[in-house]
């Protein structure tokens, strides 16, 4: 029978306290390395003893392979309602969400689902009202959603555990160090359907001069390190592939249409240190588990909250001889959402949508010497101890003749800087106007647009 630590047996714990209190479709909510599926284990081990039927339902082959693996281990019996899998009658079932939506089945008594902030999608729920609306639970990491749906609409409960940070203090997952040297103008980048336009991006930063100088950095920062860079496109991904390879370093690309034995043999030539990187496109920012990768490369810029955890979180997990993992974030993404260690506070209730250039500024700063990204509350840099340089500003008396400011001219300001819709945007505008900080103004320009809501 499977050992849990402290916090999992809490978890554990919590969760029969929420159904016994009336809840029937709580959500666990606990960052990734916290041991969800182990948890979920063991409320199939229970569920069983009292003769109920479970179906673990996923959307991603890999979160069903692992589940699989795990309740093998475990010794409990089951079976698969997936595509190329046979069906075997048995009170567990492992569910790929598409194959349910297709077939009619014994419905189920608990339908424990992985990711559950997508479970609020047409297909989940068909299958769930086709099942006779069992009782529920969800798992994830970030019971958020990019298009601001409260989860609220399908579950009924949070059932809270700890954050990364905590994690982290306690050993369980490899401490973030996250740097962010930019190197792209991603300015013109439009957003649809609330997030990046990932099309246009990836032509952006699949431009060789781009993926080069990203390989300046993996180079620098990353030797040694096994690696996964979240990719915008399916060519950005093989560019960024191709380019290490160049290079003499071992990297493959994969994506969606990769097939099974594609997705299964970057795992496994990972796992092994067979490879340096894999590039992603629509693949990896949930599901894969690699302990030993130790290096996260953001060359996808996003919106979404989700992402960015999920993302960052692939290289958090605890190996052998591994103490840390490097986040190069060359797009912007933590200064949108903050660090991955930072504490967060969830809601079923859903949130008002993001700007809708997704350019949120967080409390991050950003080293000027080494890239590294930390807490403003720190007084220096903790990778290479340099001070951040406080900029003062000094009135400057220089002769000349006062001269009356037309209100036209004072229209065209704010027009100009209505018209600067991206964080970018306004620092380029800051610069062209002679400021002395550009930076700072333009946070504060687009933190009063988010508190207007605009």
């Amino acid at each position: 029978m499977l050992t849990l630590r402290a916090r999992q047996q809490q978890a554990l714990t919590d969760l029969r306290l929420s159904y016994a209190s009336g809840a029937r479709a709580p959500v666990l909510v606990a960052p990734t390395g916290f041991g969800k599926t182990a948890v979920s284990v063991e409320i199939i081990r229970s569920a069983l003893s009292k003769g109920r039927r479970v179906w673990f339902l996923a959307h991603l082959r890999e979160i069903l392979d692992d589940t699989a693996q795990r309740l093998e281990q475990a010794g409990i019996p089951f079976g698969h309602i997936r595509a190329n899998h046979r069906p075997v009658d048995a009170p567990v079932q492992v569910v790929g969400v598409q194959t349910a939506a297709r077939r009619q089945l014994e419905p189920p008594d608990l339908i424990i689902i992985d990711e559950c902030h997508l479970a609020l999608a047409a297909t989940y729920r068909e299958v769930i009202a086709a099942a006779g609306n069992p009782l529920l639970l969800g798992l994830t990491g970030t019971p958020e959603r990019l298009d601001g749906r409260g989860l609220r609409e399908l579950f009924d409960a949070l059932v809270p555990t700890c954050s990364t940070g905590e994690l982290v203090a306690e050993g369980l997952l490899a401490r973030p160090r996250t740097f962010a040297p930019a190197i792209a103008d991603l300015s013109q980048v439009r957003m649809r359907a609330g997030d990046f336009d990932l099309g246009t991006a990836g032509e952006i930063l699949s431009r060789p001069t781009i993926v080069g100088d990203a390989l300046e950095h993996w180079q620098r920062l990353c030797q040694g390190r096994r690696g996964v860079a979240f990719c915008a496109t399916v060519r950005h991904a093989q560019a960024v592939a191709e380019r290490w390879q160049a290079d003499g370093l071992r990297a493959m690309a994969v994506s969606g249409g990769s097939s099974d034995d594609e997705r299964r043999q970057a795992v496994q030539l990972l796992r092994a240190g067979d490879l340096d990187l894999v590039a992603c496109a629509q693949l990896w920012v949930a599901g894969v588990d690699v302990p030993a990768l130790d290096a996260v490369v953001w060359l996808r810029p996003t919106a979404s909250l989700t992402v960015w955890l999920q993302g960052c979180g692939r290289g958090l997990r605890m190996a052998p001889g591994k103490g840390d993992c490097l986040i190069l974030d060359h797009v912007g993404n933590a200064r949108r959402h903050g660090l991955p260690e930072d504490e967060r506070e969830w809601s079923l209730d859903g949130r008002r949508r993001r700007v809708r250039d997704g350019g949120q500024v967080v409390a991050v700063r950003e080293c000027e010497r080494c890239f590294a990204c930390y807490s403003p509350t720190q007084p220096a840099c903790p990778e290479c101890g340099a001070a951040p340089v406080v900029k003062v500003r000094r009135l400057q008396m220089t002769p000349g003749e006062l001269r009356e400011l037309k209100a036209g001219e004072v229209r065209a300001r704010k027009r100009e800087q209505g018209q600067a819709r991206t964080y970018d945007d306004l620092v380029r505008l800051g610069k062209a106007r002679g400021m002395s900080n550009p930076w700072a103004w333009a946070q504060r320009v687009v933190a009063g647009r988010m508190a207007r809501g605009g």
